[in-house]
């Protein structure tokens, strides 16, 4: 076949030129399959219903909700408890001889007994024990009218204060405030955890839209090839059936429509499963909704001015890795406090103070009380030493040691994972733009070439398998362009993720106490829907900005003094 006729170079011209017209224009595309309505989906209108209802942004933050809950318990270490009892004894025994010669009540003791007792007990930032209380008895048996003959009971009452104070073993700060200090650095960890579950899951989430976009293109193009390759393959035909032509022709067109037409196929499926991750990351599908959905967004390829040390400097204030292993090391310090001071000798001074009365009656007992007539103090010391050494307390802290050197080597690896990753992800997003823009370059030559292969085969001096092949050398550097845009964009979120300020760029990023104080009410009374967050753009300036969110300042209180919280609660 040595030309073309000029009707065939008339709709190969229009074909082609259609194609480069719509180029971008996916809603207009045909559906891969039936899914009912369409529906144009943007970029933020997606992120928005990805953070609203992505049921793992959900279990992270519930994750973080139950570390604060847990701190909140640890901090119960203060609150008082009232202890109380009553107790009614009714007791007859046989009285040994000499028990009988002393209370000389007939060979028998027969008591009913009526004691009421009430203290409240509270710890102190020194792990202290001290309990403070009262009681009284009623004592009614049968040796008192051996001695008064009318004596119907006797009442005591008693009041004291009791403390026991730890002198090495367990006092101290140290050891009383370590299980809310863990919890306090478990709280910070988990809030780590929800920063970097939140970054995976926006960035995946946003590659995923361009996933859709990519496949909506790629289905689109293979269809106009598709489209192309027919019209080619019918004036192969037609010039073969009228003796202008060869069989060899026909059939190359033929080989040429089959290769588009199962491209085509490979592009629906494509699309179909694009279309499906994207509506699973709002906890839904195209096929149960009845939607197809069409990413309406481009990707924009942009320069981008980047500082290593900036980017240093952000990363190790705000990647989320980082300061969960410091978290982790912070909790590891705690434990080696705790484990060293488990190893003194125990040493507890225990001491009690208060009053006690006798009467006839209550009145008279609690008389005496008031009146101090009956003071009692005492004091004593216990001491416990192990005889071996403490075998567990050394290994105990020999353990904890090694555990807080395993968190700072953890944690210093992470430090070198940020640098090297940091300057891995910066080269990335420098090479993705220059291979988008070279891509344009060739898009742009290709465009031409296939232009004036048309214009050759319209006046003869080209043949269709020539025109076939500018045809898919301009579709794979359409596609190659469209792909090198979306490894940009990959680039630049794998960026943010290791500098931490994904969420911050995109205006989604809350400090600890919003976070716990505007999701309360979620957490605790329950619902589908997280109405929380406002998702913006990101904007190719700030995704390089060297502001710093620091996270220092908003670590939770290792505990609450009592005494304000009393007095708070008092007022």
């Amino acid at each position: 076949m040595r030309f073309l006729p000029h009707r065939t170079g008339i709709s190969l011209a229009a074909v082609i030129f259609l194609s480069a017209f719509t180029l971008g224009n996916s809603e207009e595309a045909s559906a891969p399959s039936s899914y009912g309505a369409k529906e144009a989906l943007t970029l933020e209108d997606f992120i928005q219903k990805v953070l609203e209802r992505n049921k793992a942004i959900q279990a992270r933050l519930m994750a973080f909700h139950t570390s604060r809950s847990l701190l909140r318990a640890e901090n119960a270490f203060y609150e008082p408890a009232l202890v109380s009892s009553s107790e009614y004894v009714d007791r007859q025994r046989a009285n040994t001889i000499e028990i009988e010669r002393s209370l000389r009540s007939g060979g028998e003791f027969i008591e009913r007994n009526q004691n009421y007792t009430a203290a409240v007990e509270f710890r102190t930032p020194l792990n202290s024990r001290v309990r403070v209380g009262a009681g009284s008895r009623k004592l009614k048996n049968n040796i008192q009218r051996t001695v008064i003959v009318d004596l119907d009971a006797e009442f005591e009452a008693n009041v004291g204060v009791s403390i026991e104070q730890p002198l090495l073993k367990g006092a101290g700060p140290a050891a009383a405030f370590a299980p809310m200090r863990l919890a306090a650095r478990n709280a910070d960890a988990a809030f780590q955890e929800y920063r970097r579950q939140m970054m995976q899951i926006v960035a995946e989430a946003e590659m995923a839209y361009w996933q859709l976009h990519f496949a909506q293109e790629e289905y689109r193009l293979s269809t106009e090839s598709v489209t192309v390759a027919q019209t080619v393959t019918d004036d192969s035909r037609s010039r073969f059936d009228a003796g202008r032509g060869s069989r060899l022709d026909v059939l190359e067109a033929d080989a040429g429509l089959a290769t588009r037409l199962s491209r085509q196929s490979e592009a629906r499926q494509k699309w179909v499963e694009a279309l499906n991750r994207l509506a699973s990351y709002f906890g839904s599908s195209a096929q149960e909704g009845g939607i197809e959905y069409v990413a309406s967004d481009n990707p924009e390829s942009s320069d981008v001015n980047l500082s290593f040390q900036g980017g240093e400097r952000t990363a190790l204030a705000m990647s989320p890795d980082r300061l969960r292993a410091k978290a982790l090391v912070e909790q590891e310090k705690i434990r080696v406090a705790y484990a060293k001071n488990q190893r003194l000798p125990q040493v507890d001074l225990k001491a009690s103070a208060g009053a006690s009365g006798l009467g006839y009656d209550y009145s008279t007992a609690w008389r005496d009380v008031r009146g101090g007539q009956f003071p009692a103090w005492t004091i004593s010391l216990e001491m416990r030493v192990p005889l071996l050494g403490g075998v567990r307390e050394r290994n105990e802290l020999r353990a904890a040691r090694q555990r807080m050197r395993q968190a700072e080597l953890n944690a210093a690896d992470v430090e070198t994972q940020l640098s090297t990753g940091l300057d891995t992800a910066q080269q990335r997003v420098d090479s993705s733009l220059s291979a988008a823009r070279n891509y344009k370059s060739v898009v742009e030559f290709r465009d031409n070439l296939l232009a004036t292969q048309i214009e050759s085969a319209q006046i003869g001096r080209t043949d269709a398998r020539t025109v076939l092949e500018a045809e898919q050398e301009l579709f794979a550097a359409r596609l190659g362009q469209l792909q090198s845009e979306i490894e940009h964009q990959r680039a630049l979120l794998e960026l943010q993720i290791i500098t931490g300020n994904l969420l911050r760029v995109r205006k989604i990023e809350l400090p600890m106490k919003d976070l716990e104080k505007q999701s309360w009410r979620w957490a605790n009374k329950g619902g589908e829907s997280l109405d929380l967050l406002d998702y913006t753009p990101a904007s190719v300036d700030e995704i390089a900005s060297e502001e710093v969110i620091s996270f220092e300042e908003e670590q939770p209180k290792p505990y609450v003094r009592p005494w304000h919280f009393y007095q708070r609660r008092k007022r």
